[in-house]
């Protein structure tokens, strides 16, 4: 799937399709799509969640709730456990979701403080947590990975002074997983992984180039064309720090022009070397403006886990529904 580069419509700029019963069963599918993904991490989700993330077909909270609610075959897949819906006989994970959001809201206070120092790095523009610390489903003890934005032909730069403050602030366990310029912006890889990656990431430094880089993806929101901010999550956010903007500014006067163009050209030279030197099982992508580093690519073993899921529970909807089975993916 690869969905095409359009400006997003606003949400009620046009009515939904009429509620007709393929456009009814279209809605059921799109459902158990999102709860397929989500309990590859064992995660029930809410009905607003539901909402947020039913890919390629737009819903409504009071459509999803109607039809969470309505019985027939949606009802022998999805099941609901006080506020949250799951797959058929996966209610154990309501417990260990409230379990792990208690644990990530914690780490995530700690992360926030932590992290006041990423205002002193120069040419860094915008930071988010990604993975499982920002979709709240964090164990005890897990990274912090950050989606770094850095300024026009500074991307080494920055990666470089990041990588100086970790050492020698302790900071082992914050890993720098994706670096981007605010000059190559747009993700080449438009499928579903990444765009549930990108929308749920917590920005929580952003000077403008965050939503920059929102606004040069606007193909998730083809993925999800439901999806709306949530408001609890947006109070992540680092407390502003007048001492380390001051180094920030002083470094980036320092190493602007020139002599700043020398320095990134000699840390990229370096870096990347040494990357290359010490790669074993990382997932490693580098270019001039763009870093990639992760221990383990997982797009492809969960992408894979998802269709599974979809054969397995829209099958079963199906099958309740009297309709042909899921047609195998190639």
């Amino acid at each position: 799937m690869k969905p095409s580069i359009r400006p997003l419509p606003e949400p009620q700029s046009k009515p939904l399709p009429a509620s007709t019963p393929e456009h009814r069963k279209q809605q059921d599918e799109a459902m158990i799509r999102a709860l397929c993904y989500s309990d590859i991490f064992d995660f029930p989700l809410t009905v607003d969640e539901i909402v947020r993330f039913s890919p390629e077909t737009a819903i409504t909270i009071d459509e999803a709730g109607e039809r969470l609610n309505s019985g027939g075959p949606l009802a022998g897949v999805v099941k609901r456990s006080g506020n949250f819906y799951h797959l058929d006989g996966r209610g154990e994970n309501c417990q260990r979701r409230l379990d792990r959001e208690t644990e990530s809201r914690q780490q995530l206070d700690i992360a926030l403080k932590r992290l006041i120092p990423l205002q002193g790095i120069p040419f860094l523009r915008a930071a988010a947590v990604t993975g499982a610390l920002a979709a709240m489903n964090s164990p005890a003890g897990d990274d912090v990975d950050l989606l770094i934005i850095s300024s026009r032909g500074r991307t080494w730069t920055a990666y470089f002074f990041l990588r100086l403050w970790r050492r020698f602030s302790h900071n082992p366990d914050i890993c720098f997983n994706v670096f981007v310029s605010e000059s190559d912006l747009v993700f080449r890889n438009q499928n579903l992984f990444y765009a549930r990656e990108i929308l749920g990431a917590l920005p929580v430094l952003n000077n403008g180039a965050y939503d920059r880089f929102i606004d040069a993806n606007r193909w998730i929101f083809d993925v999800f064309p439901s999806w709306s901010a949530s408001a609890d999550r947006k109070r992540y956010r680092l407390s502003k720090s007048p001492r380390w903007r001051r180094r920030q500014r002083l470094l980036e006067r320092m190493l602007a022009g020139p002599l700043g163009d020398l320095f990134e050209y000699v840390v990229h030279r370096i870096q990347a070397k040494n990357l290359i030197s010490s790669a074993t099982e990382t997932s490693m992508r580098m270019r001039r403006n763009r870093i990639k580093l992760h221990k383990r690519d997982n797009r492809s073993p969960i992408l894979v886990k998802f269709e599974q899921r979809i054969d397995n529970w829209v099958g079963r909807y199906r099958e309740l529904a009297g309709e042909p089975p899921v047609k195998p993916v190639d």
